[in-house]
């Protein structure tokens, strides 16, 4: 109890979260190539499930990112898709990456996510990437409240001090599986629309984006730039790390064994 207590009211104090699974990101904005999309496309063609992550700005409430994770034997591909500095919507390349799209949101595919991905997709509509009734068909397992019912029924002994499982957050649920800080205050920032991509792409030429007002400006390369594009990775894969410790009963059941001895929880 005194341990369990401890993690969670003293996030800061763990070892900082760190995914060892290896990952290749994918910058999609106006500058991606179009072999690289149809190389996304076929990895997706052969993925039956994504974590979809989303951002935008705090401030203006403005939809900024659409972080998406497929495995592909045994990598991880993350796409860091902004939409703020897509191509006009009837270019060559954003009808590939609509395709790209069409693919993932399949009814045939699971998608994972901490939030109501369903309702955070509609904010992205005017991307013109999918439609309302694709949204509407996609297969989603909500991770948070898929973590809160697994936390509710195999650890009916612990008492969080002050927490409310309604108000958990990524940030606790990595903290108490897997006793790693992984911190979450940029999920509420106001700047996801710097361009992460300029940070890979320092001497690209920014003159060539239209202007909106939307986009924010960064000097190049830039370490704030740097942290967003972190985040955005490491939160995609620590809701995968809880879904593959769900979805594997034999992992899932270690898993709650040493969690028990972890917690000193007895029944």
């Amino acid at each position: 109890m005194d341990k369990q207590q401890n993690i969670l009211q003293n996030l800061m104090n763990l070892p900082k979260f760190e995914p060892m699974t290896p990952k290749k990101t994918y910058y999609i904005n106006r500058t991606t190539t179009y072999d690289t999309i149809l190389k996304l496309i076929r990895l997706a063609s052969k993925a039956k499930q994504f974590i979809i992550q989303t951002k935008y700005c705090h401030a203006n409430k403005h939809p900024a990112l659409i972080t998406i994770l497929l495995a592909n034997e045994f990598q991880l591909h993350i796409l860091l898709i902004e939409t703020i500095y897509l191509t006009k919507a009837d270019s060559i390349l954003h009808n590939k990456i609509q395709q790209l799209f069409f693919i993932i949101l399949s009814p045939s595919n699971v998608v994972h996510s901490w939030t109501d991905i369903k309702e955070e997709l509609q904010s992205f509509l005017n991307s013109f990437l999918f439609t309302f009734h694709q949204i509407q068909n996609i297969r989603v397992t909500n991770i948070k409240d898929k973590f809160q019912h697994w936390f509710q029924n195999t650890f009916v002994n612990i008492e969080l001090n002050n927490i409310s499982l309604n108000d958990s957050t990524l940030e606790m649920a990595i903290a108490f599986m897997f006793q790693q800080y992984l911190d979450t205050t940029l999920s509420k920032s106001s700047d996801w629309n710097i361009g992460l991509f300029l940070e890979l792409y320092p001497d690209h030429h920014e003159g060539l984006f239209h202007r909106g007002a939307y986009v924010c400006s960064l000097p190049k390369p830039n370490r704030y730039r740097a942290l967003h594009i972190e985040y955005a990775i490491h939160e995609c894969m620590a809701v995968n790390r809880i879904v593959r410790i769900f979805q594997n009963s034999w992992t899932r059941t270690h898993a709650e064994n040493y969690l028990k001895n972890y917690y000193n929880i007895h029944h």
